[in-house]
């Protein structure tokens, strides 16, 4: 008898899976009866959740982010000028983003521009948005290789279904010339059509020495400046008084 029920038990959950109903495969068991009602509604509430769930994590990973980074961690220092465009709640928000504005994050290294670019984007991933992430030397080495493949179309187009794209460290390394064109080609698909943020520790003068192309490079900033909020990063870098804090705290332990 309880071999037979056993067996059922099985095919239950067989089907379930068989209709793609995940949750309740490994739910439906620790669901309490009550009445009919009661019971139907606790089930689909289950599954809804396990979806939701199921759905976020695709996005989050498609996203492509290096690091998870969330707005809960982040500090706004005293060190970070926002302009008056933009308030500090609509920048969390991503407000920018129904407006098809950019966010551009500048100032040196280790002050916080690529967790917030990570965090504000994370935080549309959790609401159902598409965000991809890149480093800007990552992307143009991907668009390089899917041009040789002849795939460059196709991965265009999967870009244009993107509401917020990330473009970080900007600047970090020397583009070639190809490269420099087809993340050109980029910037300019998403101009008035999508939202960008960019982070970046070179000033907009010294972009030129970046992508080779003084013409190609105005017109880069052209784009990016225009419907744009610009925040500027300074002061001492995080890491390195993390790092100097770590080393302190280890001296004092010895």
């Amino acid at each position: 008898m309880n071999d037979t029920k056993s067996e059922n038990l099985g095919s239950i959950e067989q089907t379930m899976r068989i209709l793609k109903l995940g949750g309740l495969a490994k739910e439906w068991r620790n669901v309490d009866y009550h009445d009919n009602e009661q019971y139907l509604c606790d089930l689909l509430d289950i599954e809804v959740r396990e979806r939701e769930a199921n759905r976020m994590a695709r996005m989050i990973k498609q996203a492509n982010f290096r690091v998870i980074k969330t707005l809960d961690t982040f500090i706004w220092k005293p060190t970070i000028e926002v302009p008056a465009t933009i308030t500090r709640e609509e920048i969390e928000n991503a407000a920018f983003v129904k407006n098809k504005e950019n966010l551009l994050l500048m100032g040196v290294s280790g002050t916080g521009k690529t967790h917030l670019a990570t965090a504000i984007a994370m935080s549309l991933c959790k609401k159902g948005r598409h965000v991809r992430f890149y480093t800007a030397t990552g992307l143009a080495n991907i668009l390089q290789e899917k041009y040789q493949r002849g795939t460059l179309t196709n991965f265009m187009t999967s870009l244009r279904k993107v509401e917020l794209l990330v473009l970080d460290e900007v600047g970090f390394i020397t583009l070639h010339k190809e490269a420099s064109e087809l993340l050109f080609q980029v910037i300019s698909d998403c101009y008035e059509q999508k939202s960008l943020i960019v982070t970046s520790n070179v000033e907009f003068s010294q972009w030129n020495t970046v992508f080779g192309n003084d013409k190609l490079t105005a017109a880069m900033i052209d784009r990016l400046i225009h419907h744009s909020h610009i925040l500027v990063f300074s002061g001492p870098s995080h890491r390195l008084e993390e790092s100097v804090q770590r080393q302190r705290r280890g001296g004092a332990a010895q």
